[in-house]
């Protein structure tokens, strides 16, 4: 990247090439006017090009320098001093060396203007115009560009922090899955070694299941409840008939779209939360409703004596919300404990 790119925010060659011509047209017509320059059309061009381009370029310096000086983007009295200082004096350092250099190249100059007095004030106000058509041309640009590389680094930002947040939240399941199924298999070997064994390779399926999907953001449902039968397996190994896991779900949702394990989290939150026994069977079922995939129990809940931490639902809606900003429905009566899951028409969102 060029210098001058660099500080005044775009690459200002075709802003160049277009402006010093049109800005020399208008120091022509208003300092020498129609008639002087049929007459005298060659030294006119000359005299106003000079102005122009000297102008130009100078300024351009000044604004370079400025974004030197001051690379942030907050407005300050510190910055405002800075450029008018500059600017007033570029302004008479050039006043005096263009006026010397035409005057050198040009000694019948005078005869160039029109006969009315208010020439030489034209030609002051023509000269302060010009100083802020090319300061307001350049800083408009430079403070739009600024404006919007800002927003895409902040879009950026954001983007990282939440797939960040996202690779997290993700790896914060594994750890909780494996801790409840080491434990459940502890409880088993001593009584059902056999049993146990086939225990160990479920869980190594369903632990394959999960390291296959943890790196996807979104899974078909049809992979989700694969993943999912393994898992329903141990459970059901497990409490026997103290757990029934119900799976409604219809064909013509399953290559929509879900979290990869929140089906997983939801049971196991489930089987955490609430008393499971052969006089109280813990219902689990799984439908969809409205475009949501509804996970219900019925609630009986333990007599807990310690604090939970909602790791999992938290997850859940932490995941929701970082990926298709969308809330998940979490709704408790006497008798149930429901959770609705969005279900997501596509991949792209």
């Amino acid at each position: 990247m060029r210098e001058a790119e660099k500080y005044l925010g775009f690459d200002d060659r075709w802003m160049m090439a277009l402006g010093i011509p049109f800005v020399t047209f208008i120091v022509l017509i208003m300092i020498f006017g129609t008639e002087t320059l049929m007459c005298n059309p060659i030294p006119c061009s000359l005299i106003a090009f000079i102005h122009a381009t000297a102008y130009w370029f100078t300024f351009r310096w000044v604004l370079i320098n400025y974004h030197k000086s001051f690379p942030d983007y907050k407005f300050t009295p510190q910055r405002l001093s800075y450029i008018v200082s500059r600017l007033i004096v570029a302004y008479l350092l050039l006043k005096f060396s263009v006026g010397l250099t035409v005057t050198m190249l040009f000694p019948e100059k005078a005869e160039f203007y029109d006969a009315n007095k208010l020439s030489y004030f034209i030609s002051e106000i023509t000269e302060i115009i010009l100083i802020a058509l090319i300061f307001f041309i350049y800083e408009g640009i430079y403070y739009f560009n600024k404006s919007r590389m800002i927003e895409i680094e902040k879009n950026k930002l954001q983007k990282i922090t939440a797939e960040q947040k996202l690779d997290t939240l993700k790896n914060q399941v594994n750890p909780h899955f494996l801790f409840n199924s080491l434990n459940t298999l502890v409880t088993m070997i001593p009584e059902e070694p056999e049993l146990a064994i086939n225990f160990v390779q479920k869980l190594s399926t369903t632990y394959r299941n999960i390291l296959e999907v943890r790196d996807e953001k979104l899974i078909t449902i049809s992979q989700e409840l694969k993943a999912l039968g393994s898992y329903i397996f141990l459970l059901e190994t497990r409490f026997q008939d103290k757990i029934n896991v119900e799976n409604k779900l219809e064909s013509g949702i399953l290559e929509k779209f879900i979290l990869p394990l929140s089906l997983q989290i939801l049971i196991e939150n489930a089987v955490k939360h609430n008393i499971t026994s052969t006089n109280k069977p813990l219902t689990i079922t799984i439908t969809e409703q409205d475009n949501y995939i509804v996970v219900s129990n019925n609630l009986q809940k333990k007599n807990q004596q310690y604090n939970s931490t909602k790791m999992g639902l938290a997850n859940i809606r932490s995941r929701y919300r970082l990926l298709i900003h969308q809330d998940i429905v979490v709704n408790e009566t006497k008798e149930s404990f429901i959770v609705k899951l969005p279900i997501i028409e596509n991949i792209s969102r």
